[in-house]
Order: structure tokens, then C-alpha cells, then sequence
């Protein structure tokens, strides 16, 4: 082969006119694209594309750069920033830095990118028509799903627009029954309200026995310590002389708190307040409550010394049954606050005459009553909003997603199970164990074309990190499924799915790039 051989590729092209053929050759720099070669004209100089230069046309692949943007080597690994374009007749064309010209690694199909090797080793063989042949029959295998899935999504978006149309039709409906409903709570409520004025009056004597009742029990509860206080001051007041003085209490033990036999002077002074003497009134109105502490601390050292792992049982319990009442008691008390019915339950009703159970019955039937009224309203409410949320959702241009709305989707690896529900929210469980995580909920479409990505966010926080968030690459495919889901970014995870909703005629999937990974060696 001859040296302009080397540099330059001579395409013969010959069209047949009935029964006269014309041949015609021409000659194209290596490397360049077949539509670029009328740039490329050897009995003239040539001139740099960003017209910096204007060089003899020798100069063109002579692997020597002159050209600023490369434009002079587009056959040899000269220029760094060059370009090299593979023919591969029979496949698809592909272009490669010039980096990769004959530097032993077959990059094109047709092997033209290592053609200083192929001269001297003849080791690249041209792969082109078996590549050719099977990247057709997987764009025909491509094309036949999306032919398919097309059809499928025809039939979702026929789907949609039924559940578009059935929504509708479903919050007209409910409109009209919530108003009978709304009409209905407010009679019951107007009679609820009847019935419990009826019934407070009826229970108003009783409120006045039970007050009586209870102050009368206050007023024997108040005798109970007087007698019992009276009791104790007479069992320290031995000389009975209506005092307490300083010899009494030493010779009373309750006084002795800290067990060492004798009365001390502080503990004398903390009863007695400093005096040498105190009287029956003053005992009634200040002693008596704090020698009413120093004999409960006194049992309770007696119980403990007896029984001391089972009171601090029942000590602990007792702290706990009163955490519990306290909590109860507050739940008790917003209950009341909430419940403003009646009082009835205050009184035992079996203290009732019958005209007063008559009007306490018909009042708690008014109170079902009502309450059954409100549920329904409530129901028919939260059924109302949950339609118009699904309505005002995104299920695309043609409601083609809407079929899909709330269907779940799984898929395990060797660590966790995922869960998709579209237009929902995405978890994520541990095969060890362990509670849900939200990876996210349901956010809106992103990037281009759209349709194509959906963004789930505010998820879980991250341990000392962000909310979780994923984003869901669809594809077109025959039956909806979850094909992988990876993480990333901390906290941010990816996953792919097909879908029949998004084959679409036309869909053009754009070429992977050339990387080092598809860079084979010889």
C-alpha cells in the first residue's frame, strides 16, 4: 500500500443509469466523516475550520498538529484535543478521541482506527456486519416490546380517563349525600343539645343530694382528725395539764427521729418551734401536721426494716400507679373537656326516679345519635378529599400512570426488601429485621424528557444526615416492575422500573458514550 494510501481513504461510488455505468472515485482524509470530505480537497490548501491557519493540504494527517482545533489530523493521534471517526459500514459510526488512533486497542468495529497496526500486524479483524447483525435484532426485539407496550398503554390511558371520569362523577355524588348528611348532624345535633338541657335540669336535685353528701362526709373526715389529733396530744400530755412541755416530748419516741434513744434538743425545737411549752390550739393548728409526718416517716421505717425488697416494690409501683393516674387523670380531663354532655355519670343512678331515667335515657340516644351523624358526615368528608387529592395528581399528559396509582412493587437483594407504591411512598426493610424506613413519598415529575423521572422525598432522616430521598428511572416494558435500587449518594438512592405507560412510539434511546470501560484490548 502506498503512502497516499496510508493517509487517505478512496471511495469508489458507482450509480448505474440503465445499462451505462459511472464510477467515480474520491479521495477522504483518514478519519473524517464521509459528509465532511468535500472540506478535504487535496489540489488545494487547507484551511483550519476555526480559520486560524491556512496550510499546504501535505500538511493533512502528515501526524504533525498545525491545526489549533485538530482539524488538520483527523487520521493520526497528533492533536490532543482531535477527533477520530469510525466508518464501521455495516454497523453504526462512532467517534473516538484521537488518543485512541493506533495505540493497539480496537476501538472500531472495521479496525480503521488501528490501521498502522492492521499494516504491520493485521490485528484487527472488522466485527462490523456481526455487531451490525446483532444490534438489529435487538432494535427489532427493542421495537417489538415497545409495539406491545405501546398497545398496553393504550389501554391505560382508556384506564385513566374511566378513573378520571368515575372520580368525578363520585365527589358529585358524595356533594349531594354529604349535604343530607350535613342537614342530619345538625338535627341531632339541635336534639342532642334539647336533651341534654332536659336531662341537666332533671339531675339538678340530685347534684344538690350528692353536694350535701359529700360535705357531710368532708365534715365526718374533719371530725376523724380531730378526734385522732385530740387522741395523740393526750398521749404526750401525761401530767394533763392541756400542754405539751419539753419533758413530755422527751420521754415521746415518735420524737426521736434518728433512733440514737434520746430526744435532741434540734428535735424538740422542731416540733415545739423554739418554745418550752405548746398548748392544746396551737397543737390543733401547726404541731399536729408535722407530728403527722414524723409518725408516717416512722411506720414507714417500720415496714421497710420488716419487708424492705417488697416495699421498694411497692414503693416503685406506687410511683409508677401514680405517673399512671397522673396521665390518666389528664386524659380524664381533656375527655371532659371534650365531652360536655352530662353529668349524669357523677350520680348513681340507681338513686333515679323513673321520669329521670326516662330523660337520662333519651338523652344518651340523643348523644348516639348525634355521634353516629358526625361519623358518617366525617367519612363522606375524608372520602371527598381523598378523590380530589387523586384528581389533582399528575398521572400524565394522557392520565396514562392513573391505573397505577397505590400499587406496590417489590424487589429483594441480598440485604433489604424495597417497596414502590407509585404515586405513594417507597420502604425499605432489613432481612435481619427491624422496622420499615421510608425512603421517601411521593413528590412530582423531574427532568426531561418528562414523564420519565419521579422524585420520592422526605423520607426518614438519615443517622446525622439528611431525609432520605429517591428518584425512579422509567423505562417502557412489557409488565410493571422493579428491576434495581442502589444508593448512590448517603441517603440518596436510585431505582429503575418499567412500565408499559411510558412506551411510546417514536422513543429514541440515546447512544451510550465511549468509555474506558468498552476500551477492550487487542
Amino acid at each position: 500500500m502506498t503512502e497516499m494510501e496510508n493517509l487517505y481513504l478512496i471511495i469508489t461510488i458507482c450509480c448505474g443509469i440503465f445499462t451505462v455505468i459511472n464510477c467515480t472515485s474520491i479521495v477522504k482524509p483518514r478519519g473524517i466523516a464521509f459528509e465532511r470530505a468535500s472540506l478535504y480537497v487535496p489540489d488545494k490548501d487547507f484551511s483550519c475550520f476555526d480559520g486560524s491557519y491556512i496550510i499546504p493540504f501535505s500538511f493533512v494527517n502528515d501526524d504533525y498538529c498545525d491545526c489549533p482545533d485538530a482539524s488538520d489530523e483527523p487520521g493520526t493521534s497528533a492533536c490532543p484535543n482531535g477527533t477520530f471517526h469510525c466508518a464501521n459500514a455495516g454497523h453504526t459510526s462512532l467517534v473516538i478521541p484521537s488518543s485512541r488512533v493506533n495505540d493497539g486497542i480496537c476501538d472500531c468495529c472495521d479496525g480503521s482506527d488501528e490501521w498502522a497496526n492492521n499494516l504491520r500486524k493485521g490485528t484487527c479483524d472488522n466485527t462490523c456486519e456481526e455487531l451490525g447483525r446483532a444490534a438489529r435484532e435487538e432494535a427489532e426485539r427493542v421495537q417489538k416490546i415497545f409495539m406491545a407496550g405501546h398497545e398496553i398503554r393504550a389501554q391505560l390511558i382508556a384506564k385513566g380517563k374511566e378513573l378520571r371520569l368515575e372520580k368525578q362523577n363520585r365527589i358529585t355524588e358524595l356533594f349531594e349525600v354529604q349535604r343530607d348528611a350535613e342537614l342530619a348532624k345538625n338535627n341531632t345535633l339541635y336534639a342532642k343539645e334539647t336533651a341534654e338541657e332536659i336531662e341537666k335540669s332533671a339531675l339538678e336535685k340530685y347534684k344538690i343530694m350528692n353536694d350535701e353528701k359529700k360535705r357531710q362526709e368532708t365534715g365526718k373526715e374533719k371530725l376523724r382528725h380531730q378526734n385522732e389529733a385530740f387522741e395523740i396530744f393526750n398521749q404526750i400530755d401525761t401530767n394533763r395539764n392541756n400542754k405539751i412541755e419539753e419533758e413530755e416530748v422527751d420521754a415521746y419516741s415518735t420524737f426521736d427521729q434518728n433512733n440514737d434513744g434520746t430526744v435532741s434538743q434540734d428535735e424538740k425545737d422542731y416540733f415545739m418551734e423554739n418554745r418550752k411549752e405548746i398548748s392544746l390550739e396551737d397543737f390543733m393548728l401547726n404541731g399536729w401536721s408535722r407530728l403527722k409526718q414524723l409518725i408516717l416517716a416512722e411506720n414507714m421505717d417500720v415496714k421497710e426494716t420488716e419487708h424492705p425488697a417488697a416495699d421498694d416494690v411497692d414503693n416503685d409501683r406506687q410511683l409508677e400507679e401514680g405517673e399512671d393516674q397522673d396521665e390518666n387523670e389528664d386524659e380524664s380531663e381533656s375527655v371532659e373537656d371534650e365531652v360536655k354532655y352530662t353529668e349524669s355519670e357523677e350520680f348513681d343512678e340507681s338513686q333515679y326516679d323513673e321520669e329521670t331515667k326516662l330523660i337520662v335515657e333519651e338523652a344518651k340516644q340523643a348523644r348516639n345519635a348525634f355521634e353516629e351523624a358526625d361519623r358518617k358526615f366525617r367519612d363522606l368528608q375524608r372520602e371527598v378529599t381523598h378523590l380530589q387529592e387523586s384528581l389533582n395528581k399528575d398521572f400524565g399528559p394522557e392520565d396514562e400512570f392513573a391505573a397505577l396509582d397505590g400499587e406496590c412493587y417489590e424487589l429483594s437483594d441480598r440485604e433489604y426488601v424495597y417497596k414502590l407504591c407509585l404515586f405513594d411512598q417507597i420502604t425499605q426493610r432489613s432481612k435481619n429485621g427491624g422496622s420499615e424506613v421510608r425512603l421517601g413519598t411521593w413528590n412530582s415529575w423531574i427532568g426531561e424528557p418528562k414523564y420519565r423521572t419521579m422524585l420520592y422525598d422526605s423520607g426518614q432522616h438519615c443517622w446525622n444526615g439528611p431525609q432520605r430521598s429517591t428518584h425512579v428511572r422509567l423505562n417502557c416494558g412489557l409488565e410493571p416492575a422493579l428491576l434495581s435500587a442502589t444508593e448512590p449518594n448517603r441517603c440518596e438512592y436510585a431505582m429503575d422500573f418499567v412500565v408499559p405507560a411510558v412506551c411510546v412510539q417514536h422513543n429514541e434511546r440515546p447512544s451510550a458514550p465511549v468509555t474506558d470501560a468498552e476500551h477492550d484490548e487487542l
